[in-house]
C-alpha cells in the first residue's frame, strides 16, 4: 500500500515544475552539441557507449572511424556517418538515465531496468523527496532516482562503504551534472548507522528521509540504524539474492514497527517478430455423418525468444515505518 498525502495544491506545483524540467531539457537538446558535452553513442541495441566530445578527436568501432567534429554541431538523435564509405553509421543520443546502465563500466553487479522500475515505484519519489541508500555499487540505481529529484528539493544521500569506488563515483556524479542532487558518502553503514552530520547535509530537513534503499550483505543488521533516520510513513525497500536474508530481513523488521511487508521478484523475457505463416483450422460445428470436414485459412504469427531472460536477479522486501 502506498500512501499519498499531498495536497491538491502541492500536487499541481509539482507538475508545473516538471514540466518546466522537461522543457528545459527539450531546449538543451535541441540546441546543438557542443565540445565538452556528454554524448551517448548507440551502435546496436546491445552495444550502446559514451565519450565527452572533444575538438579533433576521433571515435572508432568495429563499424569505421568518426569524428568528433562531425557530431559539433549537431542536435542529439542524429546519425554520424563513418569518414571512410560514408554508409555506416552510429546515433547520438543525450543523456538518459534508463539506458545508462547499458553503457555503464560496472563496478559491481548492477540493478536492471525492471528492478529499478519497480524500485522507484515502491519508494513513491517525486521531486521533493529526500531518499537515503546503502550499497551504491555502480551507480546506476542512484543516476536513476536522481533524474526525478528537483534542483534545491530532493535530494538522495547515498553511502558506499568500498573508498576507491566511492571516490570513483563522486567524479562519476560530477561528470554527469548530478552532483547537486547526490551526495555519497564512504562508509559502512551496518557499523556506523546513516546518521549525517549538519555540513554534509544541503538543508537541516533532510536529516530524517521519506524513503530508502538498501542493497547490502546482511541488510537485517541495517535495520535499527535505519529507523533513525526514517520518517514516520517513510518507505523502505531492501534487494537481496537470497530468501535466507529476506527472511532474517523481515523478522528485523516486524520488531522495529514496519508494516505493509510484502515481497516481490521482477521476471522478463523478450519475445521478437519472426514471420507470419499460414494454417489451415477445421471449422467447429454440426455436420452429418460421414460429411468432410472443412478448412480455413488463419494467419498466425510466429515469434522468438531473445533469450534475455534472468531467471533471477533478486527479491525487493517492501515496508513502511510507522514510529
Amino acid at each position: 500500500m502506498i500512501i499519498d498525502d499531498k495536497t491538491k495544491e502541492e500536487k499541481e506545483k509539482e507538475t508545473k515544475e516538471e514540466e518546466k524540467e522537461n522543457d528545459k531539457i527539450i531546449s538543451e537538446n535541441t540546441k546543438g552539441i557542443n565540445y565538452g558535452d556528454l554524448v551517448i553513442i548507440y551502435e546496436t541495441g546491445d552495444s550502446i557507449k559514451y565519450f565527452t566530445l572533444e575538438k579533433g578527436k576521433k571515435f572508432q568501432n568495429k563499424y569505421g572511424v568518426f569524428l568528433h567534429d562531425d557530431i559539433y554541431g549537431k542536435n542529439y538523435g542524429c546519425k554520424i556517418f563513418d569518414i571512410k564509405e560514408r554508409k555506416k553509421y552510429i546515433s547520438v543520443l543525450s543523456f538518459v538515465p534508463n539506458i545508462w546502465e547499458r553503457c555503464l563500466n560496472k563496478m559491481t553487479q548492477i540493478l536492471f531496468n525492471p528492478d529499478i522500475s519497480l524500485i522507484m515505484l515502491l519508494l513513491n519519489i517525486s521531486q521533493s523527496s529526500i531518499i537515503y541508500e546503502s550499497g551504491t555499487g555502480s551507480g546506476c540505481l542512484s543516476v536513476n532516482m536522481s533524474s526525478l529529484l528537483s534542483k534545491g528539493k530532493g535530494h538522495l544521500y547515498t553511502f558506499e562503504f568500498n573508498k576507491e569506488r566511492a571516490e570513483k563515483l563522486k567524479d562519476l556524479f560530477k561528470f554527469l551534472k548530478l552532483d547537486k542532487k547526490i551526495t555519497i558518502t564512504h562508509r559502512d553503514v551496518i557499523q556506523d548507522g546513516f546518521e549525517l552530520e549538519q555540513d554534509s547535509l544541503e538543508n537541516p530537513s533532510h536529516k530524517k528521509c521519506g524513503s530508502m534503499f538498501i542493497d547490502l550483505p546482511s541488510p537485517w543488521l541495517a535495520i535499527n540504524h535505519a529507523k533513525k533516520v526514517l520518517k514516520s510513513g517513510a518507505y523502505f525497500v531492501s534487494f537481496s539474492p537470497c530468501i535466507e536474508q529476506i527472511n532474517q530481513t523481515m523478522k528485523a523488521m516486524k520488531e522495529n514497527n514496519f508494516i505493509e511487508l510484502r515481497m516481490f521478484e521482477c521476471l522478463y523475457r523478450t519475445f521478437c517478430y519472426a514471420r507470419t505463416t499460414q494454417v489451415k483450422v477445421p471449422i467447429i460445428g454440426k455436420r452429418k455423418k460421414g460429411e468432410k470436414i472443412e478448412f480455413k485459412d488463419v494467419d498466425i504469427n510466429i515469434t522468438k525468444n531473445k533469450c534475455d531472460m534472468r531467471g533471477h536477479t533478486g527479491f525487493l522486501l517492501f515496508g513502511i515505518y510507522k514510529e
